[in-house]
This record gives structure tokens, sequence and C-alpha cells, in this order.
């Protein structure tokens, strides 16, 4: 009679402690927590990475457009050497210029915006790394663009290209050592009435 009691206390406690194990599973996912096991969501990606959205100068420089899928806090830039991954710059800030279109948000900002950022060669081209936090903190996201080598677009401008004394120069030179590669080869087979491998279409 005595163990009956007991029992009861036990069933009770058991059904109580089960009932809120229930309750804090079901209020787990509506509290907005997300499982360990979960891979975090991809809040904002870039949205015409596909597209050119660094416009090179003349001089070096350049304007980037690039557009988000949303409006974000903190935009920061690097620049880095396309073939040895080295970094050329410090991470700059940018601060304004944000735009909102129909695809997402552009932010765009100029380089160089400071006495102190290096200048960068015309006709050599360099990677741009965009980062921006993620929603509810952890890594940034990175993306990465190209910073493309300077191409003249009006009529005018290829023109004064065209007359470079510096193409001249490299044209002028690549044909004198075809020219003498050429005197050179008929020469020597002419002399030893033999085909050089080197000669041949060359």
């Amino acid at each position: 009679m005595t163990h009956r009691p007991r029992s009861r206390l036990i069933r009770r406690a058991m059904f109580l402690t089960a009932a809120l194990l229930l309750s804090a599973i079901v209020a787990i996912p509506a509290s907005g927590l997300a499982l360990a096991q979960a891979p975090p969501p991809d809040d904002v990606t870039l949205v015409n990475r596909d597209r050119q959205l660094v416009e090179r100068k003349k001089e070096g420089d350049f304007v980037a457009r690039p557009i988000f899928s949303r409006q974000v806090e903190v935009l920061h830039y690097a620049i880095r050497h396309p073939d040895t991954g080295d970094w050329l710059t410090n991470t700059y800030q940018v601060r304004g210029g944000e735009k909102r279109l129909a695809e997402g948000w552009e932010y765009t900002f100029e380089y160089p915006a400071l006495d102190e950022q290096p200048e960068l060669h015309p006709e050599q081209p360099f990677l741009l790394m965009l980062a921006v936090p993620r929603q509810g903190g952890g890594e940034r996201h990175v993306f990465y663009a190209l910073i493309p080598v300077h191409q003249p677009k009006g009529l005018w401008d290829r023109v004064l290209g065209a007359l470079d004394p510096d193409r001249w120069a490299r044209a002028a030179a690549k044909w004198v050592v075809q020219g003498v590669h050429g005197t050179l080869c008929g020469v020597f087979q002419g002399v030893f009435q033999t085909d050089i491998e080197d000669c041949g279409g060359g």
C-alpha cells in the first residue's frame, strides 16, 4: 500500500520532465537559434560578379561599382597581385556612395582616394578584394573582382594609342628581330645546303 503513492509520484515526475523536455525542443526552433550542424546562411551575394564592375582609367586609377543583394553595414577593400597573391595595399573602408537599384545595392568608390594609396600601373591587371561582414557575426564574406588593363574607348584615344612611341618601338624591335632571324636562316641554309629546324615557318 505504501509503494503506490511513491510510484504515482515517480510517474508524475517522469511525465512532468518529459513535458518540459518536449516544450524545450519545440521552443528551440521557434527562438530562431541555428543548430550546430546547419550551415550558415549565404546572406549576401555579389550580384554583378560575372560582369565588368571595375572601370580602369588611363593613369592607372579606377572606379569600382559592386552591387550586393542587400544593404551592407561596412564594405572593406584591398588590392592583391594577380600572380603572386601579395597584398599591394592596406585594407580600406568604403564610406557612403551606396545607391538602391532594382537588383540590389550599388556601392561606388574610386581609387586612389587617399594620398598614401600606391599608384597602379595602367597596363597591369590586379585583383580587387571586397569584404562584407556576415549578419550575426562570424567570418566576413570575401569576393574578388578583376581590375582590368586600361583600354582606350574613344576613336581619338585609339589613334593616339596606335601612335604611342613605346608601342612603335616594341613593334619595330619585333620586326628587326624577325628580319635578322630570317636573313640568318637564309644564309645558313644556303651555305650548308640543309634545312634548319628553327627556321621552318618562323
